[in-house]
């Protein structure tokens, strides 16, 4: 379900006073969005919930701290959180690779 300028601005709004109401009516609204973007990068269910879910909340903070646009649209809140998923998955795939590089340093298999 999506919302239209009038209602994400609302929205926004209720999320930027840290309301419950308005997180919830945003992720409703939108999870299935960031769950498509976070499946573009991984195939498995658990790690593009937890990459979506962890986006939503950079949002909220964003939001909170007063670091979106007031004047945002559905078009550019959906690019905003899609950029969001994005930044996630390559910060996690990278938080992966370090972990290799670490485990691969320590046991003398560094290539």
């Amino acid at each position: 379900m999506s919302l239209t300028d009038r209602q994400l601005k609302a929205v926004l709004k209720g999320c930027r006073l840290n309301k419950r109401e308005a997180q919830k009516e945003l992720y409703s609204s939108y999870f299935s969005y960031g769950m498509y973007v976070a499946f573009r990068y991984f195939s498995d269910h658990d790690i593009a919930e937890a990459i979506t879910n962890d986006a939503f909340l950079k949002i909220y903070i964003d939001l909170k701290n007063g670091v979106s646009r007031i004047d945002i649209t559905v078009g550019s809140f959906e690019t905003w959180l899609g950029n969001t998923v994005f930044d996630t998955c390559i910060k996690h795939k990278n938080k992966g690779r370090v972990k290799e590089f670490i485990q691969s340093t320590e046991t003398g298999l560094v290539a």
